[in-house]
């Protein structure tokens, strides 16, 4: 058995989902134990030679098989619900504990391994959250009930089979300690390839160039011998625990069978009819334990990953329970942005920025440019609240800005592997479908998501491989409107796009400018056409080019 305790406090932040999800899963398989009562008479009724009472059960097979699959369907839809509230509730916590300075500025925190934090460990989680405490309840809860009902049909074959099912649902804690061990292994040396292939990918023009292709090609090799031996190494042990818990469910078939066979053999007076319930209800008994076994792998990566996860903060003080904090939702004052008299500049380093000035205010899209390494990005951060200003003050309506108050669009946006919906909600969890459409309709997006295959529920590939330029930068921006903040910053957002997909999102920003503060930085003239003001920083000081407003 693998109990997290935060995977467990992941799921119980979802009471409802979660509670249909198990509740689902448990009526799916205690609908075996009256089809189990259906064919034991039926056997019966076949022995007897009674034609009615077979088909009579028949019947009642035919309905409890219809019955079932009713409720798998059920169960399929809450499992996928839960599963989408929990990759936005660990999605939305890691990124709060990724967007700190500290973590920001961390030299040692690799892009590759936050991605395959963020991405493959979260699925991780679900799995194990939807699919592993599920059949772990359900072992639970039907375990004890079928052995009871075994127990006063044949006493002997039930206190067999249940002795055999406390045996394997034990087993796996003897390797408990070791499990966890080769789990951390399998997780490090993963997140290790995934950051070093990653950095090769996005560095492989500099490779090619400085000849290291080679020297790039070894070292992912190495890293994928690593992966593969800490693999082997976590499925022999696995290997193991499934034959502990194997011998057990098997041992306990034949003996509690056994013990039934031997009874109607000796004539110690069973009637056939209970007989063949006995021996039906045996099976009945390790169903959920070779459920709680298939399931196993499903959790394994959830419970690899929650080291790196915590890493991220997940399940630290400040847990996301699946909706916004009370100042998120609360993020709307009216007020114009000012940066009064700001300057900034790292320990020991010269100044960044140097008594920044200036007002932005709704109404209008404000471009900042400037030569790299001008400040851009610092003054960004600033607004974000991911730095503090050395001296000088960042407002918002005459108060300092908050981060909840703030949106940002990236020139690479981040997109998740997952449907369009799930990505949109992760600005806001508890957006309904009016609003999802609302956002789009406002980036301008609407039409080619309603184009897609199904919707808002289509799939998206990891970073949005599937998806063009336009399409990720659009959907980044209307994830940014569902937030419904008074501060959109928008950092190169038409540097990886062709012409007429850069004007499409300039076009999208201005609209978005009539009822909130929109700040750009750009690089490109085309990204500047109908910009209405254009301030240039440079050597440490804001100054205007074009200017529809003040500074």
């Amino acid at each position: 058995m693998m109990v997290d305790t935060l995977l467990l406090r992941t799921a119980l932040r979802h009471p409802g989902p979660a509670t249909t999800t198990v509740g689902l899963q448990v009526l799916v398989t205690a609908t075996y134990l009256p089809q189990a009562y259906a064919l034991a008479q039926g056997l019966f009724a076949v022995v007897a030679g009674d034609g009615d009472r077979a088909v009579t059960a028949a019947l009642w097979i035919a309905a409890i098989v219809a019955a079932r699959w009713l409720l798998s369907w059920a169960h399929a839809r809450a499992a996928a619900r839960l599963g989408e509230d929990v990759r936005l509730g660990v999605r939305d916590e890691a990124l709060r504990g990724v967007l700190v300075p500290e973590a920001l500025h961390d030299p040692g925190r690799r892009d590759g391994g936050l991605r395959t934090a963020l991405v493959d460990g979260v699925d991780g989680v679900d799995a194990y959250v939807t699919r592993y405490l599920p059949a772990l309840a359900q072992a639970f809860l039907l375990i004890p009930v079928v052995t009871v009902l075994l127990v006063v049909v044949h006493p002997p074959a039930g206190l067999a089979a249940g002795l055999a099912a406390v045996a394997a649902l034990t087993a796996p804690l003897l390797w408990k300690r070791l499990m966890r061990r080769r789990s951390d292994e399998h997780w490090d040396t993963y997140e290790g390839l995934g950051s070093d292939l990653l950095e090769a990918l996005r560095g492989m023009s500099t490779l090619r160039l400085l000849g290291r292709v080679d020297q790039t090609r070894a070292r992912l090799a190495r890293r994928s011998e690593d992966l593969h031996r800490a693999t082997v190494r976590a499925m022999r042990t696995s290997l193991l625990d499934t034959a502990l818990i194997d011998l057990a469910v098997q041992g306990g078939t034949l003996a509690a069978a056994g013990l039934a066979l031997v009874a109607s053999v000796t004539g110690s007076g069973v009637p056939p009819a209970e007989l063949y319930l006995a021996l039906m209800l045996v099976s009945e008994v390790f169903r959920p334990i070779r459920d709680l076994s298939g399931a196993w792998h499903a959790g394994y990566l959830g419970t690899s990953a929650v080291p790196a996860l915590r890493r991220l903060g997940v399940g630290g003080a400040g847990a996301v329970t699946g909706t916004p904090a009370a100042d998120d939702r609360d993020a709307t004052p009216a007020g114009a942005l000012v940066l009064d008299d700001v300057s900034f500049a790292y320990p020991g380093g010269p100044a960044i920025l140097d008594g920044v000035r200036a007002t932005f205010e709704p109404g209008a899209v404000t471009a900042v440019v400037g030569p790299s390494g001008a400040g851009k990005t610092t003054l960004l951060d600033l607004v974000l609240t991911h730095l503090s200003p050395t001296s000088g003050r960042v407002l918002l309506g005459g108060r300092p800005v908050r981060t909840s108050e703030v949106a940002v669009v990236s020139q690479r946006p981040v997109l998740f592997e997952g449907t369009v919906r799930e990505n949109l909600r992760v600005s806001r969890p508890d957006a309904s479908e009016a609003d999802l459409w609302r956002a789009c309709t406002a980036a301008g997006i609407e039409q080619e998501v309603r184009s897609l295959p199904a919707g808002l529920d289509t799939p998206i590939a990891s970073a949005g491989a599937s998806l063009s330029g336009g399409q990720r930068q659009r959907i980044a921006l209307a994830r940014a409107v569902l937030s419904d903040r008074p501060v959109l910053l928008a950092d190169e957002p038409t540097s990886a796009l062709d012409p007429a997909a850069a004007q499409t999102v300039t076009e999208t920003l201005a609209r978005l400018a009539t009822d909130r503060i929109v700040v750009v930085v750009a690089h490109r003239e085309e990204s500047l056409d109908g910009v209405e003001r254009v301030l240039e920083l440079a050597r440490g000081r804001l100054t205007p080019l074009l200017d529809g407003s003040h500074v």
